[in-house]
């Protein structure tokens, strides 16, 4: 007979385990911070207000939430920043426009290209090859794509990245202003900047001159999975359009509990601001503190390793990055021994990077013991070479072709750290127009010069490795099957479901 599933069941099994969450939401099931009983599960009726129609309450609420983070207008938003950013691009480019974007924002940017028709042109964040990460935006890539795309009616960047990485936000606010384009940042991971500035984060994407951020309340602050705020600062773009696209990508019945919770963090802010963040910066000096001396492990921008380290502006220091490219760890083997002999359970593993977030609601003991627990593997790793004298350990560094050197995109590869998947390559069409073409299953052994007519991914972080539209060059394929070879997983936003099968248009 076939096992019947619950799923409440099946949570509270999980929970059981005892794992510690070094992921997102921040709140880290922190009783403290939650307090929305089911009593509050209401809909729109006399006494309440309405969120597509603010008059009360709400409105209210969304007025001390601008005020707190430096806004014009704010609105809650229950869909996710995945709501923000459909909603914010339809606001501030038209229907078959054209559009300056980071090639690595999160896929419902991509969406949103779709649904509008709008001409991307992209540009490429920086590459770090010691971590084998994706970087900033270099202002100069902005500046020059503006001038070459006059007919952009925009810049959409992501700032924080889902490793911490910030953008000079400053600094292509300006560069937008100057040609008269409002600036979009997706800060999806950044609701904490800005807002308490003895904690030491850095400055939020609003305080820095963006025109539009849409920030989840859920990652980096205590709302419920689900909750974001959009904020408006700006005489670049109309409010009224925001809230009739906010009409269209965001549910007509929000929940009263999540819009709570997005409340609940202004109200955290503003009474319990300083003595929270000043904790959790506390803990995370307790943490840098307790790494320090590491040999094989290192931890991006925290112990010994430092911004200056890197060619990137700035970082956020609630990332913690865990590079093991010089262990004889694999991803699976490490991520199980951390959660079995540790109880950790991380946001993300992917190639030789392993990310744990922190947020408002962690505790520091277990901070420390996650130092704790770096360097008593760092200190068996040095048993395990002293073992195993014939297995050769040096990292070693590939250089890549370098490509489009002048838009910013840095092919560098580390082949021992990850594959930098984001190669430069020609955008045929629109994203709308590859989607909705005949298409067809191609393998990837034949898909040389074919154009593509879906996403391929990786998720997390759900940048996409390749668009809609977009040629498929020789260099992208072998790229895709090293990338599949060394264990990653691909989301395939088609039909096709086989890792080495690609949708392509009909020729």
């Amino acid at each position: 007979m076939e096992k019947r599933q619950n799923l409440y069941k099946d949570l509270s099994h999980y929970l059981e385990k005892g794992l510690y969450p070094f992921h997102m939401p921040g709140h880290k099931r922190n009783v403290d911070f939650i307090r929305n009983p089911i009593s509050f599960d209401m809909t729109e009726v006399s006494g309440t207000d309405d969120l597509h129609h603010p008059e009360g309450i709400l409105k209210a609420s969304m007025e001390r939430t601008a005020r707190v983070f430096g806004a014009d207008r704010t609105w809650y938003m229950v869909n996710g920043s995945t709501c923000g950013n459909l909603a914010g691009i339809s606001s501030i480019c038209p229907l078959n426009g054209e559009l300056i974007v980071a090639r690595n924002c999160h896929r419902s940017v991509f969406h949103a290209l779709e649904l509008r028709n709008i001409t991307p042109h992209w540009v490429y964040p920086g590459f770090d090859e010691k971590f084998g990460i994706l970087t900033d935006i270099s202002p100069d890539s902005v500046r020059e794509l503006l001038e070459k795309y006059p007919e952009s009616r925009g810049v959409v960047i992501t700032s924080p990245t889902y490793e911490g990485v910030v953008s000079d936000i400053k600094a292509i606010a300006e560069i937008c202003h100057s040609h008269g384009v409002p600036l979009f940042v997706d800060e999806a991971h950044g609701a904490h900047l800005g807002l308490v500035e003895s904690a030491g984060f850095p400055d939020s994407s609003i305080k820095c001159g963006a025109d539009l951020v849409v920030q989840s309340a859920h990652k980096t602050l205590i709302g419920l999975n689900q909750t974001a705020l959009l904020h408006l600062k700006s005489e670049l773009i109309n409010p009224k359009t925001i809230e009739r696209n906010l009409d269209i990508f965001e549910t007509s019945s929000p929940s009263y509990i999540l819009m709570l919770s997005l409340d609940a963090c202004t109200e955290m802010i503003l009474e319990k601001g300083e003595e929270v963040f000043s904790g959790w910066s506390h803990m995370l000096a307790a943490f840098d503190e307790g790494i320090k001396g590491l040999r094989y492990f290192k931890v991006l921008c925290h112990g010994d390793d430092c911004l200056n380290n890197h060619d990137f502006f700035s970082f956020d220091k609630s990332k913690t990055l865990i590079n093991f490219s010089n262990t004889h760890f694999s991803g699976d083997s490490l991520t199980e021994l951390l959660r079995e002999k540790y109880h950790f359970e991380f946001e993300m593993q992917q190639g030789k990077n392993l990310l744990a977030m922190t947020g408002p609601g962690d505790e520091e003991a277990a901070l420390i013991r996650l130092a704790e627990a770096l360097k008593e593997l760092d200190r068996e790793e040095d048993d395990f070479r002293q073992k195993n004298p014939e297995v050769n350990h040096s990292t070693c560094i590939l250089k890549d072709s370098q490509e489009d050197l002048s838009a910013g995109l840095m092919t560098g590869s580390n082949e021992d750290i990850s594959i930098c998947w984001l190669i430069a390559s020609e955008q045929v069409t629109t994203l709308q127009e590859a989607t909705e073409a005949e298409a067809e299953e191609v393998a990837f052994t034949d898909a040389e010069d074919r154009i593509s007519a879906e996403y391929v991914y990786c998720y997390p972080p759900g940048i996409p490795i390749v668009v809609p539209g977009e040629r498929l060059t020789a260099e992208k394929i072998n790229r895709l099957k090293k990338i599949s070879r060394e264990g990653y997983d691909f989301h395939f936003a088609g039909f096709s479901k086989n890792q080495g099968i690609i949708y392509c248009t009909k020729d």
